[in-house]
């Protein structure tokens, strides 16, 4: 096929890719990617198109598919976080396929995909299910098995007996069953008819099928459906006696045939669902020549990739004949000039069903040329058994304006047999954990699923690169949780936009937000660049211009914030503080040492509590390092865990201090003891949320044990911990009734410390090897013991539990 024929020049470049990458590898070609989906945008401009994933789920293809408009379809929880991971908005992602997984579908909910695609009756209720927990009302489609059957296909994959979608005939009672479930709404029809259509003739009448079935249930529905996915099935050729696509006749029959419907159907959008069709043709599967041999008359040239990699083209589904084949022989050996013979290639496996093409027309090839097989951008590695033998999947390349670069790495034989290191798990019944109280049981907790590989990965960084935290605020959901604690009228970045289906957030549910992150990492909670608890005590008693330096920045972007109470030699007991203010002629000026201040050297403004050195009165100052950066020394210090936190020490030397740097100086109302009335208010507030970080962190731990089949040895850390989350929540419902009893509150924040110290104490012990294989658990080890380091002395718990002790004992 002359089509297929590899020029000299790409048959250099395909040789310096084997040379760099080593063989086999798939290699794409952007270009024809970009050129193929202009091509049907221009030709079916009514339509939206949605890339299959299942056809190729390479990142790199997805995210350039993504650029280019294209929405997202996917069948499983990867295939769905590939999308996410790729850009694609969640209002441009489908999930189908029969016998979805639970998890799968609680992912999709959380995420608020366009429409979750409908293959059974049964589905409908689960998926109500999964979103009525999580207080969200799902957008679905129903998938439609039609009566009608339109030949022209390779694979019929509709209007016969199948697992695919729900019977026409049993349409009437999924569409009433729609409507009487509170959390679905019907988003849409979905039908798909078959696969590896080249006449176009055939798509249109498949269309058209498709649309009067579209009609006639658009009438039954009290509104418009959003969207009718019309399948696509769009193919390629294959073999010398196959024609491509005509897509230039498909756009002219087409295009009157869907506007027609959009003309009647104004608010009903059409969708159209491809995947090899859009990157089969911009793919090939190159491996080289190992071997040659005849064998009873037949030549056979033994390659290092075969069906492990290209089952398609092994004839190990429904194709049964030669993919388009090229020899490209190695530049150290001239071209043979003999003419081409009958040859079979193979690949190493040691089975008689490695062939990957047979009887194909080749010159003599030798050890060292490479074999291309057109055509494979699709159902290649991934439709392909790549484990066996233990070969693995190949490397994957992407050529784009002269560059190339890999996409995929090969597979690694360490990775191979980490997969496979042993774990015990037990045969005992699994633990069943006890519901939990309000507000740790709000369904937006379970929303903040989204962000926890972001959180693990980001915690791994910050050790060696305070700066790390940006990773977290490039995240939508996050950068809304940093924001909590800010004014309204300076926050930039509200709950109602975060996707965890919250307007506001009071104190309770903001501590079990934190307990869960805490799960994920702890200290990328202290990373987060928002208020601290210097905005609490500023909001409530600073003058309006000291309210707009310290939160107008968070209109458009983070700011880092601190509050600097504790001292090297007296911990965090304010009153015994030695940081003055002294008066001189040219005015106040600031003096003294801070010790364990987080977030101080990413800090643009926070507070410092000082006191006046003529009457002893006790001081709030405003500080913004950068505009006294000659008067301060901050010192990053060495923390065993929680990096996050970024814990330093400041030491100040004859600061300026303005009348307006000095918080609830300037007026009678509100006053400086107001100010520390304040202050003693976001304690009250931060201290329970330290006990949320230590129960998070421990929960965490205890779910990387149960992940190495290690729960039911751990029963009794699980129910404790579940006993503290009831405690914390008692203590979290007393704040909002206006009643907090500061002894409950350094109660549960000791019990919680000590609960996490006891866990971190026993894993050792009792699970050494999950300990020592298990960095991610390792580090929340670390962090458990950072927990010392957030009130800047250990003794002010102690002493506030044994308040608790006495104030329960009958006078």
């Amino acid at each position: 096929m002359a089509e297929f024929e590899i020029m000299p020049q790409e048959a250099a470049q395909l040789h310096g890719l084997a040379e760099r990458v080593g063989t086999p590898f798939y290699v794409y070609d952007a270009a024809l990617v970009r050129a193929r989906y202009r091509a049907l945008t221009r030709s079916l401009p009514d339509a939206g198109f949605f890339y299959s994933l299942k056809a190729n789920p390479n990142l790199s293809l997805v995210g350039l598919l993504v650029a280019q408009g294209a929405g997202a379809e996917v069948s499983s929880r990867l295939e769905l976080e590939t999308a996410v991971a790729a850009g694609a908005p969640a209002e441009r992602i489908l999930m189908v396929g029969p016998g979805k997984a639970e998890a799968d579908l609680e992912r999709a909910v959380s995420l608020g995909i366009k429409a979750i695609v409908v293959e059974s009756l049964t589905e409908l209720d689960q998926i109500d299910r999964i979103a009525a927990k999580a207080g969200r009302c799902q957008p679905i489609a129903l998938r439609i098995n039609p009566n009608f059957k339109v030949s022209g296909a390779r694979l019929n994959m509709s209007g016969r007996p199948t697992q695919f979608g729900i019977d026409e005939t049993a349409m009437e009672s999924a569409l009433a069953r729609v409507a009487a479930l509170d959390h679905l709404r019907l988003a849409g029809l979905h039908v798909y008819m078959g696969t590896r259509i080249l006449a176009h003739e055939t798509i249109v009448e498949n269309t058209r099928g498709i649309l009067e079935l579209a009609a006639r249930v658009a009438q039954t529905l009290p509104e418009p459906m959003a969207f009718i996915d019309i399948g696509g099935g769009y193919g390629v050729p294959y073999y010398e006696d196959e024609t491509p696509l005509d897509l230039a006749a498909l756009g002219e029959a087409m295009r009157p045939l869907l506007r027609g419907f959009c003309e009647t159907h104004p608010e009903t959008a059409i969708a159209i669902e491809l995947g090899r069709y859009m990157v089969a043709e911009a793919g090939r599967f190159v491996t080289s020549v190992r071997q040659v041999k005849a064998s009873k008359g037949e030549n056979f040239a033994v390659c290092d990739g075969g069906s492990n990699l290209h089952s398609a083209a092994a004839g190990q589904g429904f194709m049964r004949r030669n993919f388009p084949v090229s020899l490209v022989p190695h530049p150290a050996r001239q071209s043979s000039a003999a003419e081409a013979s009958p040859w079979s290639v193979t690949g190493p496996l040691c089975t008689p069903m490695d062939v990957i093409a047979k009887d194909v027309s080749l010159a003599t090839p030798a050890p060292g040329d490479l074999i291309c097989i057109h055509q494979s951008g699709a159902y290649g590695a991934t439709a392909s058994p790549v484990n066996f033998l233990g070969f693995g999947a190949p490397a994957e390349i992407m050529i784009d304006e002269g560059t190339a670069t890999v996409v995929r790495e090969r597979a690694q034989v360490q990775a191979f047999l980490d997969e496979q290191m042993p774990r015990q798990i037990s045969m005992r019944p699994a633990v069943t954990e006890a519901a939990l109280p309000a507000p740790f049981d709000h369904p937006a907790l379970e929303r903040l699923e989204a962000v926890r590989p972001l959180f693990e990965t980001t915690g791994g960084k910050l050790a060696q690169d305070p700066d790390a935290w940006r990773d977290l605020w490039a995240d939508p959901m996050v950068r809304a949780l940093t924001m909590i604690g800010v004014p309204a009228e300076y926050n930039g970045f509200p709950l109602a936009e975060s996707g965890l289906g919250l307007e506001h957030c009071p104190h309770d549910l903001h501590v079990a937000l934190v307990e869960r992150l805490a799960r994920f990492d702890a200290g990328s909670i202290l990373a987060l660049q928002g208020p601290s608890l210097a905005g609490g005590a500023l909001d409530a008693v600073g003058s309006p211009a000291q309210k707009e330096r310290f939160f107008g920045a968070y209109r458009s972007g983070p700011q880092g914030t601190f509050f600097a109470v504790t001292e090297p030699e007296v911990g965090s007991d304010a009153s015994a503080g030695s940081a003055v203010l002294r008066l001189t002629d040219t005015g106040y000026v600031l003096s003294g040492s801070k010790m364990l201040i987080g977030n101080v050297a990413r800090a643009q403004i926070g507070i410092v509590f000082a006191k006046f050195e003529d009457s002893g009165r006790r001081a709030l100052v405003l500080v913004e390092p950068d505009r006294v950066r000659a008067h301060l020394t901050i010192t990053r210090l060495p923390t065993t865990g929680m990096s996050g936190a970024d814990l330093c020490r400041i030491d100040m030397r004859d600061v300026p201090v303005a009348q307006e740097d000095l918080v609830a100086a300037q007026s009678e109302r509100p006053s400086l003891r107001d100010g520390f009335m304040a202050i003693n208010g976001v304690f009250e507030r931060y201290r329970p949320a330290v006990a949320a970080l230590a129960l998070g962190n421990a929960r965490g731990m205890l779910e990387r044990l149960a992940r190495h089949g290690q729960a039911n040895a751990f029963t009794s850390e699980f129910r404790s911990h579940a006993a503290l989350i009831a405690a914390l929540a008692d203590v979290c419902a007393d704040g909002m009734r206006g009643q907090a009893k500061g002894h409950r509150i350094s109660e549960i924040k000791y019990q919680a410390v000590a609960f996490s110290d006891a866990l971190v104490a026993r894993i050792p012990r009792d699970a050494p090897a999950v300990m020592l294989t298990d960095p991610l658990l390792r580090r929340k080890m670390r962090d458990a013991k950072g927990f010392e380091y957030m009130e800047g002395t250990s003794n002010i718990h102690v002493l506030n539990a044994y308040r608790a002790y006495v104030a329960g004992v009958a006078s």
